[in-house]
């Protein structure tokens, strides 16, 4: 049965402009096979950035009991989840920004992660009820965490916080090259984090999508995949497909115009586009404003009524032109894949340069989300 986030009756693909159909089925499916890929660890599900754009309410709802914890990046994403009912531990991954969000890390029970020593100094003035604490360690990412060094003087702060922490303290780091496991930077983190494991005996979590795939050896107890979750390899020279992965969200319009232009005729802004031929051209309902990037280049491939038909000119706010010459069949209303089943995002990628996981997050909230079994 197919239902809206609102919770009201499906409305077909017609009734609107533009529509982003989410699967709960190809969600769990991808937790499985992450699952698969590390069975003797916990799986911490990235939810942040709108659950990669999909929902961060609805994905959470899904896998909720499913996973051990929930990856946000902000105080006001772990509100909205435990707001929503969310029971499992939230993990709060870029830590508190400022003294006073630790009121709100007791008061909803997350897991909190340090990796500057403001923190520690806030927190041994505060004094604050805690639960998990997570160190965060800079393997080499070269972004937050503690360098490698320092971690002594850390753990020295942290046993004098050991009446306020009920939890356990764990380690946690970060790849900078996942999708590159051969690179020799690559090698060297994972071996930096290795030591830092075994010196202090703490329960770890380093893997992100990509490692979770590649470097079996550093699953250790908990791992983090985002990307995976969401139905799209985090592999350059992997499909989705290859590794089992299915498409979450699947982003669909329609055509509402189809006109017949002359040789010569320019299309769209700036006439970037000029037919070399007699040509049928239809007019999509999906623009920049929905989140398709206005940076794609002409020829960039779309799917109307499941043909493959290339993008010509220039795409506009809340529109799109396309070459109507392999399918003499389209019609008004006809319906238009964006990308997802059928159509791996990659391919979007491949012709604008922008990354998967931009195009996932930059899908605009007039596009109505509708999830289904």
């Amino acid at each position: 049965m197919t239902t809206l986030s609102t919770g009201h009756a499906s409305q077909d693909v017609y009734d609107r402009r533009a529509v982003a159909y989410l699967s709960t089925s190809a969600l769990l499916h991808n937790l499985s096979v992450m699952q698969v890929y590390c069975p003797d660890s916990r799986v911490i599900a990235m939810v942040k950035a709108n659950g990669y754009g999909h929902g961060i309410r609805s994905v959470s709802r899904r896998l909720d009991g499913r996973v051990f914890a929930f990856g946000v990046a902000s105080v006001d994403e772990a509100i909205a989840l435990r707001e929503d009912g969310v029971q499992s531990h939230i993990i709060l991954m870029e830590g508190v920004i400022c003294p006073k969000d630790f009121a709100v890390v007791s008061d909803l029970d997350l897991d909190l992660v340090v990796h500057d020593f403001a923190h520690l100094d806030w927190l041994i003035a505060q004094r604050p009820r805690l639960g998990d604490v997570w160190v965060k360690v800079d393997i080499g990412m070269g972004r937050l965490g503690f360098f490698p060094d320092d971690v002594p003087k850390v753990m020295a702060q942290l046993a004098k916080l050991s009446a306020s922490i009920r939890g356990e303290i764990r380690l946690m780091g970060h790849f900078s090259h996942a999708d590159s496991p051969q690179c020799a930077e690559h090698l060297r983190q994972a071996a930096v984090f290795s030591a830092l494991v075994a010196r202090y005996q703490l329960p770890a979590s380093l893997c992100n999508s990509a490692a979770v795939i590649t470097m079996p050896q550093c699953h250790y107890d908990f791992v983090r995949p985002g990307l995976a979750l969401y139905g799209e390899s985090p592999l350059p020279d992997q499909s989705a497909d290859v590794l089992g992965l299915k498409p979450v969200m699947t982003v669909k319009s329609r055509l509402i115009a189809i006109k017949d232009y002359p040789q010569g005729a320019g299309v769209g802004y700036g006439h970037a586009y000029h037919c070399p031929q007699a040509m049928r051209i239809g007019v999509v309902s999906f623009g920049y404003g929905d989140g398709y990037p206005r940076s794609v280049r002409s020829g960039t491939p779309i799917l109307v009524d499941g043909v493959s038909c290339p993008l010509i000119g220039r795409v506009s706010m809340d529109m799109m032109t396309v070459d109507l010459s392999a399918h003499d069949h389209a019609q008004m209303g006809s319906e238009v894949v964006m990308w997802g089943k059928g159509w791996p995002i990659s391919v979007i990628e491949s012709y604008s340069g922008i990354s998967r996981y931009e195009l996932f997050t930059s899908v605009q909230n007039r596009v109505k989300f509708i999830w289904e079994e």
